[in-house]
């Protein structure tokens, strides 16, 4: 009698939480085989954005008891682990943590960003020098806590993998987005380990995508199913998300709104020229990323119904009523500083035209555009052919009617919906599991509505990026960093 098919299981840390899903061999989702935990970003007016590393511990760990716990007698091929990007995790000698982990959002480190800039080729890292990368970081960290002795850095995921199986790796891809991997040799870059004050022993082992360890025997005890399983090493969320939603081919551009938004274009061959204002990341050793990210998302759409108070079930069809652009208001989402392409840690978000008459779903809408347009002047920076394909995940955006049409009406392109709203991400990182392990990736993405530009909306956006730009060239203007680095008003 044949048993249960095989499975691959697929963590996906997420800056809002993490969830736990199981994939067949052809990269399909298995119903009942999931589960969810909540752990979200610390902000403090300082410019800090960080994890709570015991308690995302803690929270993945209690997704794969679940996961565990309901695999029943089905075998496990392996397990897969995606995260957000970037991060950084200082430990001991003993390789304990010494603090809380830095996120992508945490802005501390800017007035670290120019002395990196002098000693780090962008060419040879593929970005910019910028607070959210680790010479910056890591120089910020040393200055801040010169009490606590780390020994070695790594990121959130690598932290897993070495608290699970003791193997001390990284990824290439997750290596890319730290600001330190060179393009060229896949190796840590020299001038970035200057930059950072820190030597290559210090930081992981890098791997490709396929390289894997079991458990060590606390946790073999702990999930016994999983004992002769092999762990892949993190991948970041933005190659999974590209290669879920099957946009990881030749034309294919991937645009995703989750908590944070990013557009990307897979490029294979040696590394490619990065376009002024983008970044060139690593889905593995043959694969390219080039693209640009913005630090808003579903956060900010979330953030602003809270604080406004609104929600379903009216929101969304009152933001569909609205006719493009017509509120009066320009809005620069950039509460967390600014990505692509300015890297600017110092900017903060900012509402212009407001009136009596200004209701809080138009600020909303106003919000949600100043994304969608921001997105679209990244996705025309990129070296696309003239019959580009723009394939969209994410939650916050496959959740959003609204949204999906501002979108394409920014880009004045169609826009086609992946049919995988919970899970592109996990499921990117299952299918490169799985084709480390000889499972063909399926040839395409999997489309479920195709949402069409009308040509007078994309004018109007057009116009609305125009003047987006010129208020931050203003604000700019206005802006003097002190020698703390936090931004203040001359």
């Amino acid at each position: 009698m044949r048993g249960p098919p095989p499975v691959m299981l697929s963590l996906d840390l997420g800056s809002s939480g993490m969830k736990g899903l199981a994939f067949d061999t052809l990269g399909r989702p298995l119903a009942g085989l999931e589960a969810h935990s909540s752990v979200e970003l610390r902000y403090g007016p300082d410019g800090a954005a960080e994890v709570d590393l015991p308690a995302l511990v803690q929270a993945t760990e209690d997704v794969l008891d679940r996961l565990h716990q309901r695999l029943g007698q089905r075998p496990v091929l392996g397990v897969a682990l995606t995260s957000f990007v970037s991060s950084l995790v200082a430990l001991d000698h003993a390789g304990q943590p010494t603090g809380p982990a830095l996120s992508y959002a945490d802005t501390r480190a800017a007035g670290e960003v120019e002395a990196v800039a002098h000693l780090v080729d962008p060419d040879q890292v593929g970005c910019p020098a910028f607070s959210a990368y680790w010479p910056a970081q890591i120089r910020w960290w040393r200055a801040a806590h010169p009490h606590l002795r780390a020994a070695r850095y790594c990121s959130v995921p690598d932290y897993l993998t070495l608290r699970w199986t003791g193997a001390w790796l990284t990824s290439y891809s997750l290596a890319s987005w730290t600001g330190m991997l060179d393009r060229a040799s896949l190796t840590w870059n020299a001038g970035a380990l200057a930059a950072a004050g820190v030597g290559a022993d210090q930081l992981p082992e890098l791997a490709d995508h396929d390289a894997a360890r079991t458990l060590r025997p606390a946790f073999q005890a702990r999930w016994p199913k999983l004992a002769g399983a092999p762990f892949y090493v993190g991948v970041s969320d933005g190659a999974t998300a590209t290669v879920g939603s099957g946009a990881a081919g030749e034309g294919r551009v991937a645009l995703t709104v989750g908590s944070t938004s990013a557009v990307r274009l897979a490029v294979t061959g040696p590394p490619p020229a990065v376009p002024p204002g983008l970044w060139s990341y690593r889905i593995d050793r043959q694969t390219h990323l080039l693209g640009g990210a913005l630090t808003e998302g579903g956060n900010l759409h979330e953030w602003l119904t809270s604080t406004l108070h609104l929600g379903p079930p009216n929101l969304d069809g009152e933001l569909l009523t609205m006719a493009p652009d017509s509120h009066g208001l320009t809005f620069l989402p950039s509460l967390g500083g600014t990505r692509s392409p300015d890297y600017d840690p110092h900017a903060r978000g900012t509402v212009h035209g407001l009136g009596y008459a200004t209701t809080p779903a138009q600020i909303v809408r106003a919000a949600m555009e100043g994304v969608a347009c921001r997105l679209a002047d990244l996705a025309w920076r990129l070296p696309l052919p003239h019959d580009a394909v723009f394939i969209a995940s994410g939650r916050a955006l496959l959740a959003s009617r609204p949204w999906q049409q501002m979108l394409a009406d920014a880009l004045g392109r169609p826009l086609l919906l992946g049919d995988r709203p919970d899970g592109a991400t996990a499921r990117g990182a299952a299918m490169l599991a799985l084709s480390a392990q000889g499972y063909p990736l399926p040839s395409g993405p999997g489309i479920c509505r195709r949402v069409e530009p009308v040509a007078a909306h994309h004018e109007r956006y057009q116009a609305a990026t125009r003047r987006m730009h010129a208020l931050e060239a203003a604000l700019r203007g206005l802006r003097e960093p002190d020698r703390s680095g936090q931004p203040v008003l001359t």
